[in-house]
């Protein structure tokens, strides 16, 4: 992974990870005897607390077992830790003489000359190292790192230019110099340098990510298109470019080129629900509102696909007028298949289109149907709900608690209907706490306990639980908003309900609603 490594990353390594070392490399270094005794004081100076203390424990480590690389590297971090630079220097220069390609040496020198404020001899040494491995990342990185803090672009550049000319298929030192190009504005040089990054990297799909970003700052949508179909036409089963090609298109709202795409991958037989949606979307971006709810209604028996395909045909309808969704549900009551997600999909679409009393009929037969399924009884007291018949919610809910006592929905459903019933409101306030502490961030049941508290006088309390469901709402729900702006007017805050009672008949649905509503606002001109 590609990371910018910062400089603590040369002193914290973990205890077990030394260990692990010790043991692979001590059996080649001593005696039997030494290395008992120098796996002893090894230890100890792992577990040492006391930072000098560690470093006698390692020192009296290295005296039985004189030959051993590790430990004295080891020594060198405890230095670094305690923070004596010129001993850990000394003794890396020493180890560095006979080691100059060692990785954690050279890495320790450049630490010990960015902490005594040498970061051009660091560098010196990184670049020393970066020639016998070009294409290490951690010390590219450092070494990058440093003459950026510098802005030292040139030092950086040349460097770069070196490795390159060295290896001219290093994708890392492309991906760095792009980087610094970026930062210098040479817009078209790091441009080449990105594609030159992901054309070398074997497909590095992070390297592909932030070339697609730099690509969109500068809104060069047409390569970004041409990476993305020719990563996609080389791994057509890659669902990860397949996606970000999508995003792509949705992004731009370039729904025609979105519904080409998708429709042409899947008439490669690829089933996936995911990017049916959003062929469904692309076509009711484009206003193809018939062809559009035929994709949705194949989506209609998926599982995870069913609720959000109901939502937009639900949309479209809307859009249609109130005679074309009228005959649609017929249509769809007569043509699909009378499952349970037949039922609660009529039921639901025709309460959400101001329908109720028939979202009631088909939900009555779906219970018919389906008598001890769960989904399919709530469904049929929300269309009572919509009805505002509380007490036909009660007489089918209330019966559920036997089941599904600590069902969040259940009690919901009962508490709310006490409350609207007015009834009971101290068995509706231990229904609802209940409710609200099996789904605590849940915006309905939220709803309830504030509207209970308005109803028992309790304005403060009110205030606090409706404007938590308020703030935790997707999507604007008029009922919620227009309780909140009810208990701002009752404390005599008019501006804000006033604000409240207008956006609330933006979004109600039922005609009851909207007129019960629009009386409320009227009220607030008499008021300006």
């Amino acid at each position: 992974m590609l990371i910018t490594i910062h400089l603590p990353y040369l002193i914290k390594i973990s205890g077990f990870t030394l260990l692990l070392f010790y043991f692979i490399f001590l059996p080649f270094t001593s005696s039997s005897e030494d290395k008992t005794k120098a796996y002893y004081y090894y230890l100890l100076s792992m577990v040492e607390k006391n930072p000098e203390l560690a470093e006698k424990y390692i020192k009296e480590a290295i005296k039985h077992d004189k030959k051993s690389l590790y430990l004295k590297k080891t020594l060198i971090l405890i230095y670094l830790e305690n923070q004596k630079l010129d001993e850990a220097e000394k003794l890396a220069q020493i180890l560095y003489k006979d080691n100059p390609n060692d990785k954690d040496i050279s890495l320790f020198l450049a630490k010990i000359y960015i902490l005594q404020n040498k970061p051009l001899k660091a560098a010196s040494m990184l670049e020393n190292y970066i020639k016998f491995s070009p294409k290490d990342e951690i010390i590219l990185g450092l070494l990058i790192n440093i003459y950026l803090e510098q802005r030292d672009w040139e030092s950086a550049l040349n460097s770069l230019d070196k490795l390159l000319n060295i290896d001219e298929t290093n994708y890392l030192a492309w991906l760095f110099k792009a980087r610094i190009l970026k930062e210098q504005k040479k817009i078209n040089e790091a441009k080449e340098a990105y594609l030159k990054a992901i054309n070398f990297s074997m497909d590095n799909k992070l390297i592909l990510i932030e070339t697609l970003k730099f690509l969109d700052e500068i809104s060069d949508i047409q390569e970004i298109e041409n990476i993305l179909k020719s990563y996609l036409a080389k791994y057509p089963e890659d669902e990860d470019f397949l996606k970000i090609l999508l995003s792509f298109y949705i992004e731009k709202s370039d729904w025609e080129k979105s519904e080409k795409f998708l429709k042409e991958y899947l008439e490669k037989g690829k089933s996936n629900p995911e990017l049916l949606y959003f062929l469904g979307y692309s076509l009711e971006k484009q206003e193809k509102f018939d062809e559009a709810i035929k994709i949705y209604e194949t989506l209609l028996q998926d599982k995870e696909w069913y609720y959000e395909a109901g939502k937009r045909i639900i949309e479209i309808l809307r859009k249609k007028g109130t005679d074309e969704a009228l005959r649609y549900i017929e249509e769809y009551a007569k043509t699909y298949p009378k499952n349970k997600n037949y039922y609660i999909f009529l039921a639901n679409c025709s309460e959400l289109l101001d329908f109720c009393e028939k979202g009631v009929e088909f939900a009555k037969e779906g219970v018919k149907a389906y008598s001890e399924d769960l989904d399919m009884i709530l469904t049929l007291a929300s269309n009572y709900a919509c009805l505002e018949n509380y007490s036909k919610v009660l007489e089918l809910v209330e019966p559920l608690l036997k089941t599904y006592s600590e069902d969040p929905f259940v009690l919901n459903f009962i508490g709310y209907s006490y409350v609207e019933l007015n009834q009971n409101l101290d068995k509706a306030e231990k229904f609802l706490l209940k409710a609200l502490q099996l789904r605590p961030m849940d915006p309905y049941i939220l709803d309830s306990v504030g509207w209970l508290y308005f109803k028992k006088g309790e304005i403060e309390l009110a205030i606090q639980y409706l404007e938590k469901a308020y703030n935790k709402l997707s999507e604007d729900e008029a009922i919620i908003i227009e309780h909140l702006a009810d208990v701002y007017q009752t404390k005599g805050e008019k501006e804000k309900a006033c604000i409240l009672y207008e956006k609330a008949l933006k979004s109600a649905i039922h005609k009851k609603d909207r007129e019960r509503i629009e009386k409320k606002f009227q009220a607030c001109s008499i008021f300006k």
